[in-house]
């Protein structure tokens, strides 16, 4: 017996069934040949078979006097759809007729699905045998002995079960528009059309949150992108929406690895080909080029709402040849994206996008051996071009929970273009940039790590860069370096003895481009040499040499630093450190001469802290364009403040507290741009000049423990500082003025009291001497308050200004020691709607309204309440839908805790000894809920 199926073309991505499915059809075409063979059926084979719909037909009729064979028999059994085709003459042939009864056999037993087809005939004639077929039922009984008859009477009950069945009619209709109706619910009714996997951990909460991001019900086209790193489950969630989604879409398409099908334009041309032959139910379909099948997708996918998969999209070129926009589809339509690059997302505002992190996924990976994860890992670091490469290994080696800040600028003179490089590796999820810090999963670090490795797994001397001491050292002490060698991060340890370096021990390492020594970890001999030209970074703690070797090359030198080393000047002559911007000397105090730096024009940053001995700043300071910060603090010999000929538009802050300066030139005016200027502790400082007022952008200036500095008065009219103040000793006092654009002030009034005027724009206020009391009065109005911390109130005269319990922007308020009675704090109308974080400590506190009404603080997330003497608290503590940080340490007559806010994350009750865990308030199912929440964040 012949028979054919519909096979040719098929895919794992059209598969009706995974691996393990107990199918081995989608449909059993069931029909009899002298009526359909070469019309009707022989259509709808050919429709199942463009739709990539698996289908059984029977080529020809079983001879006359065989019984129906164990092959199709087996063929029915493996099948998840029968499609039986009722003609005129069906019921004549007693073949087709043991065909039906199997179906309805396995109808019932399998699951199978049944779709009657009544091609020429009324269901109420198959239903009842009524017509053609109660004449065929006639020619069957005649002459028929028992065994017959028991067989008809099964016929007779498959054809009435068979014709309750929902089923097509042709009727009055076209036959190609009967065909479209059964091929789209047949594609409608086979659920499962891409392999999963078995017992995958963590996907249902996946797919939850994915499905967050669109209503299937919706007439809106959703466009929804999940990114995330390699091998980290993106395709699995895609699948498991894709085979969850698919009973609802007639028109459907599952596209796997297109990053690795379309390196070409023309394996973009056959993914725009299966993309059309899925969705139009069309395996024939051919293209011409890549515009043609977008036009194609556009006219085609508008026509009737589509479900997509694209997984692994490695690029927004791709992405624009197969869904670019909302526009190209019918609404309702689902269009999902895998993708490792979230800048793929970005071609297009309808993208909403859901990140898949490492925490999602560890238990899946404990199952998988350490090597095979970075197999799948490094496939995403093969993608990067070559100096994100070197970028990402550097991190891996370097420079993990660093601030990207530091690293950018460590990596300009590198010539990688950080920035770029470090916004891609975040986009591709090989990093995360979160609060200005680089961060990495260990598992990543570990991959890096065997790159690092792979070529001299047993030789670091030949590796790219080295982290380890023990590597370093025995690259070091053995004189193995190469030019390999890029990167050496020598880290301080305890434990480690220091490693002594001769001349020949960098020799070879003529790469070098990031070098970074702990403090003390190494010993250098005179002759010592460091002959790289790559050297972009620095750092060698304890240098215990006079000076840079003689063959020292600073031209792409970025950063230096040499912070408590013996040097006495940089390097012998005129070095060309063009690129040079950041330099800390600090701490070095034997240096005597930094005039070599005038070699350095880019400099932005010198730090001297600490340099004991040195005397002086070179003349032509302020030809240093781009200084933004200089810092001699404790440069005791530093007898004068270097005169400053013309404008540094750069310089932002100038700390010269603790030197031996005995006056501040007049030149000070040209620092227009000066935001911070620290002269406390000049021991020798007997005056400031005037034009210290001319100062437009200071913000802060300190002048503290200036013993030689009496009765100093000074108008500071500037656009941020607006204030006269009179210099007494060891205390700036405030005594007239208004407070435009002041940030900070910190008034330690230990002369006298003075009267502090409004200050409309105080962003932060600390009073932290209780000989500060009265300096707030009733004339203090800070209506841009965002911190006050006034504490040691508790010998306080006089009364709090009640404005502050009525501040709109007042985020953060500490009234630690306050006795709230005595200090005239009001017990009602507070009114402070952002309050974020309040801290009560010390206040005696009992129950009442001071408790009721800190229950009203909609906004708090912090609520410190420690060393307070109430037993209970109000349950209205869970009206604070946003606290998250709850302490109540040493309430010694706590006993009560009601049920706390779901927000919670942090309770802490340490030295509160009354409360006892057999209280029914605090039982464990009084924390459940906030518990909960606890855990899904």
């Amino acid at each position: 017996m012949a028979s054919s199926t519909s096979s040719s073309g098929r895919s794992s991505s059209s598969s009706s069934y995974n691996s393990n499915s107990k199918w081995r059809y989608d449909v059993f075409l069931s029909f009899r040949g002298e009526d359909t063979r070469n019309t009707f059926t022989d259509h709808l084979y050919w429709a199942l078979d463009r739709g990539n719909i698996k289908t059984f037909r029977d080529d020809e009729e079983l001879p006359r006097g065989e019984e129906i064979s164990p092959q199709l028999l087996k063929a029915i059994e493996g099948s998840r759809i029968a499609i039986i085709v009722f003609s005129k003459t069906f019921a004549d042939s007693k073949w087709c007729l043991d065909e039906l009864v199997k179906i309805m056999e396995c109808e019932k037993e399998k699951g199978q699905k049944v779709f009657p087809i009544f091609y020429g005939v009324e269901p109420s004639e198959v239903r009842n045998q009524t017509g053609s077929y109660g004449e065929a039922f006639k020619n069957h009984q005649t002459n028929a002995d028992e065994e017959k008859k028991k067989k008809i009477e099964e016929w007779k009950a498959a054809l009435r079960k068979a014709g309750k069945l929902s089923g097509f009619p042709l009727q009055n209709r076209y036959e190609s528009k009967l065909i479209e109706e059964i091929v789209g619910e047949i594609r409608r009714s086979i659920p499962k059309l891409v392999h999963v996997g078995d017992k995958i951990v963590g996907v249902d909460e996946n797919v939850k949150q994915v499905k967050l991001l669109f209503d299937a019900k919706s007439n809106e086209v959703s466009m929804v992108g999940i990114y995330g790193l390699g091998g980290i489950g993106k395709t699995t969630i895609a699948k498991a929406i894709y085979n969850d989604l698919s009973g609802q879409f007639k028109h459907r398409s599952f596209l796997e690895n297109v990053r690795e099908r379309s390196k070409d334009d023309r394996g973009l041309l056959q993914l725009q080909e299966k993309l059309l032959c899925d969705i139009l139910m069309d395996k024939t379909m051919k293209l011409s080029n890549v515009d043609e099948g977008v036009q194609m997708i556009k006219s085609r996918c508008y026509l009737g709402k589509v479900l997509i998969v694209l997984d692994d999209v490695d690029c927004p070129k791709k992405l624009r040849f197969l869904a670019d926009s909302p526009d190209w589809f019918c609404g309702g339509s689902i269009i999902i994206v895998t993708t490792r690059n979230k800048r793929c997302l970005n071609i297009n505002k309808a993208y909403s996008s859901y990140e898949k992190y490492w925490e999602s996924t560890l238990d899946r990976l404990k199952t998988i051996p350490l090597d095979d994860i970075q197999k799948v890992l490094q496939v995403s670091y093969n993608g990067l071009d070559d100096r994100c490469k070197k970028v990402f290994l550097d991190i891996v080696c370097f420079f993990k929970d660093w601030q990207e800040k530091t690293v950018t600028k460590m990596l300009e003179g590198c010539k990688f273009h950080p920035k770029t490089k470090l916004n891609e590796l975040d986009d591709k999820c090989l990093i995360s940039i979160s609060d200005g810090f680089i961060r990495m999963h260990d598992s990543l670090q570990e991959m890096g790590w065997a790159i690092v490795r792979e070529k001299y797994p047993e030789n670091p001397g030949k590796w790219s860069r080295l982290w380890e001491y023990e590597d370093i050292e025995s690259v070091l002490t053995t004189n193995m370096g190469t030019e390999n060698i890029e990167g050496m991060f020598l880290k301080m340890s305890n434990t480690a003895e220091p490693i002594k370096l001769h001349v020949e021990d960098f020799k070879n390492m003529n790469r070098l481009r990031l070098v970074k020594v702990g403090p003390y970890m190494v010993r250098l001999s005179q002759d010592f040499e460091l002959p790289s030209r790559e050297l972009t970074y620095l750092e060698w703690s304890g240098y215990n040499l006079e000076s840079m070797p003689s063959n020292f090359h600073a031209y792409n030198l970025v950063e230096l630093h040499l912070r408590f080393s013996r040097v006495t000047c940089l390097w012998e002559g005129n070095m060309d450190a063009r690129m040079l911007k950041i330099l800390d000397l600090s701490h070095s105090e034997q240096l005597v001469d930094i005039s070599s730096i005038s070699s350095a024009p880019k400099l932005e940053f010198l730090l001297l802290e600490g340099c004991k001995r040195l005397k002086s700043l070179p003349r032509n300071l302020h030809m240093f364009k781009s200084l933004q910060t200089l810092s001699c603090t404790n440069c005791l010999e530093i007898k004068s403040f270097p005169e400053i000929k013309e404008n540094m538009g750069s310089l932002r802050v100038l700390d010269f507290s603790g030197t031996g300066i005995e006056e501040v030139p007049s030149s000070i005016r040209h620092l227009h741009r000066l935001e911070d200027l620290n002269l406390s502790y000049c021991q020798n400082l007997l005056s400031l000049p005037d034009s210290i007022c001319c100062l437009s952008s200071l913000k802060t200036l300190l002048v503290k423990n200036c013993p030689k500095l009496l009765n100093v008065e000074l108008k500071l009219w500037s656009s941020s500082l607006n204030l006269t103040c009179r210099i007494v000793n060891s205390g700036v006092i405030c005594e007239n003025g208004c407070f435009y654009l002041l940030k900070t002030l910190n008034p330690r009034c230990d002369q006298r009291k003075e009267d502090m005027y409004p200050l409309s724009s105080l962003v932060q206020l600390c009073i932290t001497n209780s000989a500060s009391r009265g300096i707030l009065n009733d004339s203090f109005n800070p209506h841009s308050l965002k911190i006050s911390c006034p504490s040691n109130y508790h010998g306080m005269e006089g009364r709090i200004p009640i404005d502050i319990f009525h501040q709109s922007s007042l985020e953060n308020l500490s009234l630690d020691h306050f006795n709230f009675k005595e200090a005239g704090i009001p017990l009602d109308n507070w009114y402070l709607p952002s309050l974020q974080s309040l801290s009560l400590h010390y206040c005696n506190l009992m129950e009442g309204e001071i408790l009721d009404h800190v229950c009203h603080l909609s906004s708090l997330k912090k609520l410190d309440l420690n060393w307070s003497y109430f037993s209970s608290i109000p349950v209205g503590i869970t009206r604070l839908s946003n606290l998250s940080v709850l302490n109540l340490n040493h309430c010694e007559n706590l006993q009560q805790i009601p049920e706390l806010p779901l927000s919670l994350q942090i309770f802490n009750a340490h030295g509160s000894n009354r409360i006892s865990l057999s209280s029914p308030v605090l039982q464990f199912h009084s924390l459940s809920g906030w518990f909960k929440s606890m855990l899904k964040q």
